[in-house]
């Protein structure tokens, strides 16, 4: 939970903490005679509590007799005898245990609190006879929720336990409810291991919160894209704040700053109307779907607007930036921190770092500058980008070649997300090397084959493919006689002679190939039949 931002509770308590309290709370509604005993086991009269002007099932209305099934659902094992109650829609406050089963004394004898009642005595310990806002599942309307209801107002005497009830929608994983019975049951610590926290925070804030949520490569996939255009804004954004000029100042400090260049205005009422819109999702039933793709089209036509400016307004960006950021903190992407940070004298970890990685960014500069202009700089570029590609990633840290000077932006960042995006730029790498390769001998074993075709001299190319079909051949290898001795038909001559002259072609610039190759013609088809080997290899 604390990986998912989920803060933790302002009370920690046990239901074995409680008993007495439960035995005191369950003995004034029987006092009250809204509740009885049989066998041991105490029941909450529906009949009785409907009879003193309560009202039974608030959150989920009915007509009748429960069913068997919502009682088995609510109650389980301690529903099943349905012969102590007096009337099927009674549900248990205390029940008798079983040899086996925990138990507690209590003046109904041995036994433990019922399904529900353990919520209605914590609740009103801690926070009093009346709640303002209580949540659970949506599954919880009945019969937990509706038994919890009855059960402490029958205790109050008042008609209204609860002020305002919130009820998630259940999570769904790849179109299908979450369950045990289906094997698509997956912990928090699976997830984790397959995504970060805060993809899975947003994936949830990204959905509705009282519908059904899914869980999916394409929810989460969502999630991590918004991201990403999120990170990608903030590393923009510190760079342009950041960047030291010439002078010691803020580099933007030392360029124009006027107000009313091409879209500040129509940006800074885009930043105004944002934060009306965020403000007004989160007014409509917590609608934080809503608020983030408010933030996402800001940040978007922020990066239009640098995009197309030279010298942006910088306090605007901040300005922006900060605002993105305490609402992203407000839904709990961005961790809390406790004290001052690092305006009480403990730099964060930007602050410690910058220094460090101004430099290197620096040095990469300047070698690039310098060795682009000398001889071996493929090296040292070479040098350059491993320390790119290969060390600083996995330190947090994205470095990103830019036009302005001094050429590089470095961001900070997850090293599970940049080294993911190094293995994944390295498989389509080696895919394409690899589809490469077999372009490669796909294009060899041709050429080896139209080499050892084009190997027969054409004199005798006839005598090789057609020698059954003639009798006899001339010295130009064109047949004289048919397999009957008669004379060749001038027809079927003229179409034999233009295969020849066809395969004289190929034939002779296989033979130039050999020789400017230097080697005899068997020794040149020999070595592209040990190239196509090679690639094979």
């Amino acid at each position: 939970m604390d990986a998912l931002g989920v803060r933790p509770p302002d009370v920690l308590t046990r239901v074995t903490e409680y008993v007495v309290q439960i035995v005191d709370f369950v003995a004034r509604i029987v006092e009250k005679g809204l509740a009885y005993a049989s066998n041991g086991s105490v029941y909450l009269s529906i009949d009785a509590f409907k009879q003193a002007g309560h009202t039974y099932r608030k959150l989920k209305p009915f007509s009748g007799i429960t069913s068997e099934e919502d009682m088995a659902e609510g109650e389980g094992a301690l529903g099943s005898e349905a012969s102590e109650k007096r009337h099927p829609n009674d549900f248990a406050l205390w029940k008798a245990s079983k040899p086996g089963e925990p138990e507690w004394e209590s003046p109904w004898g041995a036994g433990r609190p019922g399904w529900h009642i353990e919520c209605s005595v914590i609740a009103s310990d801690v926070l009093g006879p009346n709640l303002d806002i209580h949540a659970g599942g949506s599954d919880l309307k009945f019969p937990h929720h509706d038994n919890e209801l009855a059960q402490s107002e029958a205790y109050y005497g008042h008609s209204q336990w609860v002020n305002y009830f919130f009820h998630a929608g259940h999570l769904y994983i790849k179109g299908l409810k979450m369950s045990k019975s289906l094997k698509n049951f997956i912990t928090i610590q699976q997830a984790l291991e397959a995504h970060s926290p805060q993809e899975l925070r947003l994936m949830f804030l990204l959905q509705p919160w009282d519908k059904p949520m899914t869980y999916s490569d394409q929810t989460v996939g969502d999630a991590t894209a918004k991201l990403q255009t999120f990170r990608n804004f903030f590393g923009t954004a510190k760079d342009l704040i950041n960047r030291q000029g010439e002078s010691g100042k803020a580099a933007w400090l030392e360029k124009e700053v006027g107000w009313g260049k091409s879209g500040d205005r129509s940006l800074s009422t885009s930043l105004m109307d944002t934060q009306s819109n965020v403000h007004s999702c989160l007014c409509n039933n917590f609608d934080t779907p809503g608020a983030i793709n408010a933030l996402v089209n800001l940040v978007t036509e922020t990066n239009k607007y640098l995009t197309n400016n030279d010298l942006p307004a910088v306090y605007l960006l901040n300005k922006i930036a900060a605002f993105v950021t305490k609402t992203l903190k407000m839904l709990g992407l961005v961790p809390d921190e406790i004290g001052f940070g690092s305006m009480a004298g403990g730099a964060s970890t930007e602050e410690t770092l910058r220094p460090y990685l101004d430099a290197l960014r620096d040095f990469r500069h300047d070698v690039r500058t310098t060795m682009r202009a000398g001889a071996d700089k493929a090296t040292v570029l070479g040098a350059c980008d491993r320390v790119r590609d290969e060390v600083l990633p996995g330190l947090g840290v994205r470095l990103e070649d830019v036009s302005d000077p001094p050429s590089s932006r470095w961001k900070l960042d997850d090293p599970k997300i940049l080294l993911k995006e190094i293995e994944e730029k390295k498989a389509a790498e080696a895919e394409a090397k690899a589809a490469k390769k077999g372009k490669e001998i796909e294009k060899a074993r041709k050429k080896v084959a139209d080499a050892e075709a084009a190997m027969v001299p054409p004199t005798e190319l006839l005598k090789a493919t057609k020698g059954a079909d003639y009798k006899a051949f001339g010295d130009d290898g064109l047949p004289t006689q048919d397999a009957k001795g008669e004379p060749v038909a001038k027809s079927a001559l003229k179409k034999l002679k233009k295969e020849v002259d066809t395969h004289k072609k190929k034939h002779d610039k296989l033979v130039a190939e050999a020789t400017k190759a230097n080697m005899p013609l068997e020794a040149y088809i020999d070595d592209l039949r040990a190239k196509l080997a090679e690639l094979q290899a």
